[in-house]
């Protein structure tokens, strides 16, 4: 079964993404490819569904040299660590780009790098989809035998930083003063009393400034 997602590019015009997946017998298989028309990637859809049904087609086709976005689909599905719904979000918005459609052994630093120059907003945000794309090429190859080359990655980094396409996020410094944490914690108070369902955040306030935790920390926390 397939489906096709329509997405509009910058200068106006619409590309189609094209996707196959198809389950049998505990064989599981997922294909994308982005063509400028919608009738053609209908097409690609019927023809690569009657190419699927053959017998052994499915079993050929999984030890051969997967899309992109199917090394994606797995570390989402597999991976044992709680990558967090930010990560997942990120990850999925990539596998909508056509570096996703490109075979895991085909991708050079030179397609990344053209990647995120496609992205939207700033560097600090290129540079969080660049990470989190690396975690996917460190361990494509060891852990499922994809050939994603973890070089590449690392040195498309290299140039997309040395070039300003990415950057590390911006260093917080300031702590509030004790007026604006006695205003917040009045007004988390005075919230929890009236609405007794609200999240405890004057709690949550206190134990995160004596526990120094991360915010993704604090959220996986136990709070009475």
């Amino acid at each position: 079964m397939g489906s096709i997602t329509t997405r509009k590019r910058k200068d106006g015009s619409h590309s189609y993404r094209a996707r196959v997946r198809v389950m049998r017998e505990g064989t599981v298989y997922h294909e994308t490819k982005t063509f400028d028309r919608r009738p053609v990637a209908t097409t690609w859809i019927m023809e690569r569904d009657k190419d699927l049904a053959k017998p052994g087609a499915l079993e050929e086709l999984n030890v051969s040299d997967p899309p992109l976005s199917k090394a994606i689909e797995r570390y989402t599905e597999e991976t044992v660590k709680d990558i967090g719904r930010t990560k997942a979000q990120i990850l999925r918005t990539i596998a909508t780009y056509p570096i996703a459609d490109l075979p895991c052994s085909t991708i050079k630093s030179k397609d990344i790098i053209e990647f995120l120059r496609s992205l939207p907003g700033q560097p600090q945000t290129v540079g969080n989809y660049a990470s989190h794309l690396a975690s996917i090429f460190a361990i494509a190859r060891p852990m499922w035998d994809f050939w994603l080359d973890d070089r590449e990655m690392r040195d498309a980094i290299t140039v997309a930083r040395r070039i300003g396409i990415i950057s590390r996020s911006a260093q917080r410094n300031r702590r509030p003063t004790l007026d604006e944490l006695d205003r917040l914690l009045a007004h988390f108070i005075d919230r929890r009393q009236r609405t007794p369902q609200a999240m405890p955040m004057h709690k949550v306030i206190v134990f995160a400034l004596f526990s120094t935790r991360r915010q993704a920390e604090i959220t996986r926390s136990h709070l009475g």
